[in-house]
């Protein structure tokens, strides 16, 4: 059975494995495969997992009416259900009134035991201050619509800081693993939570699966480690059990092996890390650090791109190949995208996908870094494509 957690400033107990519904397998019309999708949520349910996190624009607002819809043969009781308000879509109160109400009818539910102002950051914080969002979801808490409120993060320290020093929060949620704990210097965030004593929900544990399948550099270093073994994947999540301020960590499961990987990973009492095994991490970390991929998590935030580019697919090419150089297949995959419109060709510099990365990666300049990399090798194999 996967571990549990007493969050004692809320009063509940929470599986330390949340099941996100970020990153369910799809059909080839991109639509939710329910019945694998299903199973998968069936297993971690029956194994212990109680927590069950989604958003409003997760495969196109599919993911919240699978959940809700899944999780309907299951005592209500009996787990938390997780959402958030997507902020960037509030310009009134009563759009705002509307948003949530159409939340709790998709999500086939009465009441949000976890509600999370989605992606809160500068320009959010403004917006969550100008149409009183923390106002109007305090009430919904009075009303009984919501247990405990809190946000999802991406943006700067000085943002986060003021947030937990002009309002109440149960919760938070950031991005925390062992790479951006230097990269984004996450762990002053995390810092701030523990000062605050608020509890920490981690996001992007495997920052996009990335850290589940390392450089081959990385992987010989594990593999030659000479105490107890883990996978890269085990790895990066006990980083994040270590934390004691971490109520529960978050894994978007796209498969049935990937929630069998990890129900054993949390069924496991959590060890502490000693000092060997941090040093590992740290050395694991610092190499990745030093290879100049793009620091896409490949979430999709910045889709549809009104112009046709795939931009998570294009950088994913790219880093795939800086991590593992391989150039037929990256000219090969380069190729098929801009064969099907998906490329950087396409991109007209309109700037629309920038602000909405939480990663703040300045998309149009990387995608013509990704184009000026890859398209020679597309030249090269365009044959094969």
């Amino acid at each position: 059975m996967v571990k549990r957690n007493v969050i004692k400033s809320l009063g509940v107990e929470i599986s330390e494995l949340a099941f996100g519904a970020m990153r369910l397998p799809t059909l080839e019309n991109g639509k939710i495969n329910w019945e694998i999708s299903e199973q998968m949520l069936d297993l971690a349910y029956q194994n212990g997992v109680n927590y069950f996190d989604t958003a409003y624009f997760y495969h196109g607002g599919e993911s919240q009416e699978f959940l809700g819809e899944t999780l309907k043969k299951y005592p209500r009781e009996s787990y938390h259900f997780a959402t958030k308000l997507p902020t960037w879509f509030v310009n009134s109160q009563e759009r705002m009134e509307e948003l949530f109400i159409e939340q709790l009818a998709n999500c086939r539910m009465d009441y949000f035991d976890f509600y999370m102002m989605h992606g809160l950051g500068e320009d959010r914080y403004n917006i969550m201050v100008d149409h009183k969002i923390h106002e109007y979801l305090t009430e919904q808490k009075r009303l009984g619509k919501i247990k405990f409120l809190g946000f999802s993060y991406h943006g700067n320290y000085e943002t986060f800081e003021k947030l937990l020093n002009n309002y109440p929060w149960d919760f938070a949620m950031i991005q925390i693993n062992y790479v951006d704990d230097k990269l984004m210097d996450m762990g002053k965030f995390y810092d701030l939570m523990v000062e605050k004593n608020i509890p920490t929900m981690v996001m992007e544990p495997v920052r996009g699966g990335y850290l589940a399948k390392p450089p081959e550099t990385v992987s010989k270093l594990m593999d030659d480690y000479t105490g107890e073994k883990y996978s890269p994947a085990a790895w990066a999540l006990r980083w994040c059990r270590d934390k004691d301020n971490v109520a529960t960590t978050l894994s978007g499961m796209s498969s049935m092996a990937q929630v069998e990987e990890n129900i054993k990973i949390f069924s496991e009492s959590p060890k502490k890390l000693n000092a060997p095994e941090h040093t590992l991490l740290t050395r694991a970390r610092d190499i990745m650090l030093n290879i100049k991929t793009i620091p896409c998590t490949y979430c999709g935030y910045c889709m549809e791109c009104p112009y046709g580019v795939d931009i998570p697919r294009v950088f994913e090419t790219y880093n795939q190949f800086k991590l593992f150089p391989n150039e037929f297949r990256a000219g090969v995959g380069y190729g098929k995208l801009v064969r099907d419109g998906k490329g950087f060709e396409t991109c007209i510099n309109c700037g629309i996908c920038s602000p909405q990365c939480p990663q703040k990666i300045d998309i149009p300049t990387a995608l013509a870094q990704v184009h000026e990399e890859l398209e020679p090798l597309r030249q090269k194999f365009i044959a094969s494509v």
